[in-house]
């Protein structure tokens, strides 16, 4: 199974605008690339706070043929938006759900956030790939892509420019 971790930043490494939980600060550019890009997965991993970020637009595109799993330290608590085979809630960590996803036969899977799932993710050296939108914006403060201390070496696949301004860079895990 392939594992990509995806996300947006702004240039000083915030994968949020200070308090505001999502990614609304992303550019016309970036929204279209991801949108064509979650195609391309069977199955995407988020955390709770991600998934009550962009609720209303992942209850709207629910499908079979893409399983979202959301990782909560409570998955009880959202018994009302589950939904066999396409959206689950689940405290298992991460190695497990991984497992549990090859199982069910899924070949590509998306992380798409927040930082303590990437975190996670990094920790268990689970990701192949770190697909980087960067936005050309300066926040000072907000959520970092990795909200703890870690060395995780990154080597340049490819770089694509979204728009005159938003960068895409694609980089292999060092494993």
């Amino acid at each position: 199974m392939e594992i990509v971790g995806i996300a947006a930043i702004s240039l000083d490494g915030f994968i949020t605008k200070h308090d505001e939980e999502g990614t609304a600060f992303t550019s016309a550019a970036d929204q279209k690339f991801f949108r064509e890009a979650l195609w391309e997965f069977d199955c995407h991993i988020f955390g709770s706070k991600t998934f009550l970020a962009s609720r209303t637009a992942i209850l709207r595109n629910l499908t079979r043929e893409r399983l979202r799993m959301v990782l909560t330290r409570s998955p009880e608590k959202y018994s009302a938006y589950q939904h066999p085979d396409m959206l689950e809630f689940t405290s298992d960590p991460p190695e497990d759900v991984i497992a549990a996803l090859k199982r069910r036969e899924k070949k590509r899977c998306a992380v798409l956030g927040g930082g303590e799932v990437y975190a996670l993710f990094f920790a268990k050296n689970l990701l192949d790939e770190l697909w980087l939108t960067v936005e050309p914006k300066l926040f000072g403060e907000g959520k970092k892509l990795i909200p703890e201390r870690m060395a995780i070496g990154l080597l340049l696949k490819d770089m694509v420019k979204l728009s005159e301004h938003t960068l895409l860079l694609k980089y292999t895990i060092e494993k």
